[in-house]
């Protein structure tokens, strides 16, 4: 080869090595270009405001009840690990981080018609006057343990009813009427059952109940005899009766690392009702009001009489199966419980946010849920699209947060100081929208954003999304909940 030939070969090689070079810094500028412009903001940009927010939030959870009941008595160990990780492991599961563990009341074995529906006969402790059996409700128990490991740091134990003999119908089901189901005589006993279980459970298994909640749905008169779960009825007056029963419970026993939550209605409009009729005694009794939000409407009533008062607030139960027939695939149990973890955030305010069970029962053929398994038979499980829905929120915002509301009303953002993470989370069910956000009052040096997106063809789909120096811009699909995680970003001073 002759000099000339090679010296033209070398410098083609220099050539194509250097636009390569340049090429790839010109796409690195050009990747980090949105990091150092700005967005044109309008009045159509969603502001997220840190003096908007409020503090104080604990994290997500769930009641064990039923799925507990029965998944801990499986034999398959391995199957009962995969659950547990879904539902509890920050990494590879949803990271839910409180529990709520239901006291069961015990069925009448002797009843001639057990109604209760599968997992729904939770053992109770006495099954008999007088007579203890603490290796009852193993299922429950070993789920409770299990999910303790797995990172859980807030437990409360919970009642649907008390023992069947302490009952008016000597059934755990409710009153043949849907009236009070405790017996005048019996309320005392019943304290002392449910502060024996907290005292045992703290003794024997070494699990502290942070608080106790001897109602459930109590001014709801559908607790009739029949019912296919446990549920008592309590008149507001047997409501304030109970609560300082086990008030006085819990103090001779010396068990003060455990206090009192309530009353658990149905709707926010009961609970507020309730606990407007409550007298002072069973107020300052209340260390811990719990509300599921089902229905009603005075969420921003409930939020202002739990901080005049002092008290704790927690969203202690919702869930939804949506509008569709079975189909784990189902999107409209994903919008509607996108709609109310977000209204409920935004307005409600609660330090806490527990969905009714994360495994339902396969066999009830709806949409509740976010795993599934037939609780009659087998030992299998499926996800449903609502887990990932889940996930969108639980995964990303985190305990300690500070939630902020937005100004958009399908939004809600949180920032959690000690991980510098921003999670922004909106719910869209028209059609692909552009959506803006303002991060103003926030500085980072970031370039790209995640993203994770649960639509009718995604699975919690991650990607990356550029950042604007004030903010960020992205399209949300039709009938879907994303979520943008910002990293390393603080608020300005």
């Amino acid at each position: 080869m002759s000099a000339g030939k090679r010296k033209i070969i070398i410098l083609s090689i220099l050539v194509v090595l250097t636009a390569a070079i340049w090429g790839g810094t010109m796409i690195n500028r050009s990747g980090n270009k949105k990091a150092s412009e700005l967005l044109t903001l309008d009045e159509s940009t969603i502001h997220i405001q840190p003096e908007a927010g409020y503090d104080g939030f604990e994290g997500w959870g769930t009641s064990l009840a039923w799925w507990g009941h029965v998944l801990g008595q499986w034999s398959d160990q391995k199957k009962l690990d995969e659950v547990m990780d879904l539902v509890f492991d920050p990494e590879k599961g949803l990271g839910l981080n409180i529990v709520r563990y239901n006291i069961g009341g015990g069925e009448d074995p002797h009843i001639a018609n057990n109604t209760l529906r599968p997992g729904g006969d939770v053992p109770g402790f006495q099954p008999e006057e007088g007579k203890w059996d603490w290796e009852a409700d193993p299922g429950q128990r070993k789920v409770l343990l299990g999910a303790l490991q797995r990172g859980v740091t807030i437990a409360e134990a919970f009642s649907n009813s008390p023992p069947y003999w302490m009952t008016v119908s000597g059934s755990v089901t409710g009153a043949v009427d849907g009236g009070n189901n405790l017996k005048d005589e019996y309320y005392e006993h019943f304290a002392d059952y449910l502060t024996e279980v907290v005292k045992q459970y703290k003794e024997k298994w070494g699990v502290t109940f942070r608080t106790l909640n001897p109602l459930n749905e109590p001014a709801s008169a559908w607790w009739k005899k029949g019912n296919i779960q446990e549920g008592t009825h309590f008149s507001m007056d047997k409501q304030m009766e109970i609560i300082q029963k086990v008030s006085e419970s819990l103090q001779s026993k010396g068990l003060s690392d455990t206090v009192i939550s309530g009353p658990d209605e149905n709707s926010v409009d009961e609970t507020l009702e309730m606990l407007e009729g409550y007298d002072a005694a069973t107020i300052n009794s209340l260390a811990q009001i719990n509300t599921h939000t089902y229905n009603g409407s005075k969420l921003m009533e409930i939020r202002d009489f739990a901080q005049e008062k002092g008290k704790h607030l927690w969203m202690s139960e919702y869930g939804t199966g949506g509008s569709e027939s079975h189909n784990h695939e189902d999107m409209s149990s994903v919008m509607e419980l996108g709609e109310r973890i977000i209204f409920d955030l935004r307005v409600l305010q609660p330090a806490a946010w527990v969905y009714w069970q994360a495994v339902e029962d396969e066999s009830a053929k709806n949409n509740w849920g976010f795993i599934h398994s037939d609780f009659s038979v087998g030992e299998n499980y499926e996800l449903t699209k609502q887990y990932y829905a889940m996930a969108n929120f639980s995964k990303f915002i985190l305990p300690d947060s500070l939630i902020i509301p937005t100004d958009d009303g399908r939004t809600v953002a949180a920032f959690n100081e000690a991980k510098q993470q921003l999670t922004i989370v909106t719910r869209n069910e028209q059609s692909d929208k552009d959506l803006t956000y303002d991060l103003t009052p926030f500085e980072f040096d970031n370039a790209i954003a995640k993203i994770y997106q649960t639509s009718a063809s995604k699975n919690l789909e991650e990607s990356e999304l550029p950042l604007y120096k004030n903010g960020v811009q992205l399209t949300v699909g039709q009938q879907s909940i994303t979520t943008i995680v910002i990293s390393n970003i603080r608020i300005k001073d």
